[in-house]
Formats: structure tokens, C-alpha cells, sequence
């Protein structure tokens, strides 16, 4: 009865840990890049004069770990790299992390491996 007990609590426990933190170990993909980076448009299209803070929540839920700093770098150059993005707008993005206190670089000629 005791080993059934302890073997149901060992299940609650894991399942818990995955509920709760289900990216512990995965880097965030492109969509959830572009979900957390949603409030960046309007603070992109304003030319960085608004939205700046919720732009900022966006970056910073993304500064969990190397790889996560890694797939966001890829990311964003998947979106400025290839296509007309005028400079002003580029700018802006490159600007994000320092403007939202975060320690990585983004832009479209950034080695995303560091």
C-alpha cells in the first residue's frame, strides 16, 4: 500500500513539473517568437514612441537561456533578413534587447550560435 502511495505522489510531482514548466528543456520555436514579439509591431510602426514597455515584456519572457537567445536571433533574421525592411525599422529591432535590458544581439547579420 505504501509503494502504491509513493509511486502516485512520484506521478503528481513529475506531472506537475511538467505542467508548470513544460519549455524547461525546448527552445521556443518561430510562432512563439512571433507571439511574444506581437506587441513589438505597433512599437515598431510608431517609430519606437509607443508600446514600448509591452514590447519589452515580450523580449524579456524570451531571455531565458542561450538556446532561447539562439532560436529568437534566428528567428528575427528569418523575418528582416531576406526581405525590404527599411533601415529605420531595422534599427529599432537591433535596438530591442539593450532598449529592454536584455544582454543579446539581434540583427539580420548576427551569428546566432553565440
Amino acid at each position: 500500500m505504501a509503494a502504491h502511495s509513493l509511486k502516485l505522489v512520484c506521478m503528481v510531482a513529475i506531472l506537475c513539473m511538467l505542467v508548470l514548466n513544460p519549455m524547461a528543456t525546448a527552445a521556443l520555436d518561430c510562432k512563439e517568437v512571433e507571439t511574444k514579439l506581437s506587441p513589438c509591431r505597433i512599437y515598431l510602426k510608431s517609430s519606437g514612441t509607443t508600446n514600448k514597455e509591452e514590447c519589452c515584456q515580450g523580449v524579456n519572457g524570451m531571455a531565458a537561456s542561450a538556446a532561447d537567445h539562439q532560436q529568437v536571433c534566428k528567428c528575427i533574421q528569418n523575418r528582416i533578413g531576406g526581405r525590404f525592411v527599411p533601415k529605420k525599422i531595422k534599427t529599432l529591432v537591433e535596438a530591442l534587447p539593450q532598449e529592454c535590458g536584455v544582454k543579446f544581439k539581434i540583427s539580420a547579420t548576427a551569428d546566432c550560435s553565440k
